[in-house]
């Protein structure tokens, strides 16, 4: 099993990506924001955007939510549901992320993972369908590998429910290589004026992973030395 991050602070770098999560998570928890934070997230593979992600989306539906750590318990039920990681169901189940002491928060939270390299029509459909009920709840929709759809003429089917109802995308993709112009242009008309954050991650230098493996072997009881000079 993937270890999975419990704090912010054991996810190395990608400070941009964690400010705009942060940011989301007060939005929605505090202000019932239930739409305005699409965002475009670039990177390099294995650059950490998934997980990252994934971590952010655990700590909106997390019942007993840290706000001064901005951490989730790791403990309460919705913690442990793992709908960070695959949804909750295509939303014929909901997360209820209510608590008395917070001004307004959504009465429930639906969470759609789709992976636009192996999308289908059937599924498009089903989420436009969902996305249209106006039942005023929060609805997280995340597209990996997103540039998959222009290559596919899936992108304008797909993204118009963007420009139309409330809900939040985030969009996911690998750095496109610059000498492909087709598939920048394509990149750029499909988030035109749809998805107002564009954040570029980058991979973690050697520096920080050295400190981030030491915090890991030292968590987990492993005894790490020192490499000999060669």
């Amino acid at each position: 099993e993937r270890w999975q991050p419990s704090r912010w602070d054991q996810i190395v770098g990608n400070k941009l990506l964690k400010e705009y999560f942060w940011d989301m998570i007060w939005c929605i928890r505090k202000e019932g924001h239930v739409s305005g934070f699409n965002a475009l997230i670039t990177g390099p593979s294995r650059g950490g955007k998934t997980s990252t992600v994934a971590f952010g989306l655990k700590c909106i539906g997390c019942l007993k939510f840290d706000f001064e750590t901005m951490n989730p318990c790791g403990d309460c039920s919705n913690c442990n549901l793992n709908h960070h990681l695959y949804g909750n169901a295509g939303w014929e189940n909901y997360i209820d992320v209510c608590d008395q002491d917070e001004v307004r928060t959504p009465v429930r939270y639906h969470y759609m993972p789709l992976d636009c390299s192996r999308l289908n029509e059937t599924q498009i459909e089903e989420c436009i369908l969902k996305i249209r009920i106006n039942d005023e709840n929060l609805r997280i929709i995340t597209l990996d590998e997103v540039h998959r759809l222009a290559r596919r003429s899936m992108d304008e089917r797909l993204l118009k429910p963007a420009e139309d109802f409330p809900a939040i995308w985030i969009a996911m993709s690998a750095n496109v290589k610059k000498e492909d112009d087709n598939d920048l242009k394509k990149l750029e008309k499909m988030f035109q004026n749809r998805f107002t954050y564009r954040i570029n991650t980058q991979k973690p230098s050697v520096e920080e992973m050295m400190v981030w493996l030491a915090e890991r072997c030292q968590e987990f009881g492993i005894k790490c030395e020192a490499p000999k000079q060669t």
